[in-house]
């Protein structure tokens, strides 16, 4: 325990007398005193203006993202609340004084009228209708009509009007006709069905 103490002690001895030696002069104290000095006045300048860069373009960000939201918001300002298309209605109506006189012009658009020639077309093929010639004599044919249970009494008058069309001679008892009618109701062509059809459909 002694030995470790004196060793201890020699140590601490040996240290402070190697201290002594290679401790620097005064001079070379203070030199190395201002160098240290001058380094730390150096760093917290560079740390400064690195600061000042980063409060600058911090800056500069938020002026830009002003700008932008403000210009969004202009534009968004300048759009009218409803943009005009004409594909969105089917007709359109003008209306103008000329000549003193008040004009209303109606003009359909091109969908409209795609949609009324389709309802057209679905109309008339509703309208034709096939039925079988069940009787004929001289003044009257009777056709019983396939898309219900309804027996057509068609008098001469008709028939001749429709003569023009229709060569009724070559038709026979038995026989499937194919019928329209207009929007009215009217008989306006009684034709022999067309081959394939030999029943009502």
């Amino acid at each position: 325990m002694m030995n470790d103490q004196s060793q201890t002690e020699q140590l601490r001895q040996a240290y402070q007398h190697a201290k002594k030696q290679s401790k620097p002069p005064a001079f070379e104290q203070r030199r190395l005193k201002h160098i240290c000095r001058a380094a730390n006045t150096d760093s917290r300048q560079i740390s400064w203006w690195q600061r000042s860069q980063w409060i600058l373009a911090c800056g500069a960000l938020i002026v830009l993202a002003t700008v932008m939201v403000t210009q969004e918001q202009t534009q968004h300002a300048a759009l009218p609340v409803y943009a005009l298309s004409f594909d969105d209605y089917e007709q359109i109506e003008t209306h103008s004084v000329e000549q003193g006189h008040y004009v209303t012009h109606i003009r359909e658009q091109k969908q409209a009228l795609d949609k009324h020639f389709d309802q057209q077309h679905q109309q008339l093929n509703e309208q034709r209708f096939y039925g079988r010639l069940v009787h004929s004599d001289n003044d009257t044919w009777f056709v019983a009509d396939c898309r219900s249970k309804t027996l057509l009494e068609i008098k001469q008058s008709v028939l001749n009007a429709l003569q023009d069309v229709t060569e009724f001679s070559e038709l026979s008892q038995g026989q499937m006709l194919a019928l329209d009618k207009n929007t009215e109701g009217h008989l306006t062509t009684i034709i022999p069905a067309p081959g394939n059809v030999y029943a009502c459909p």
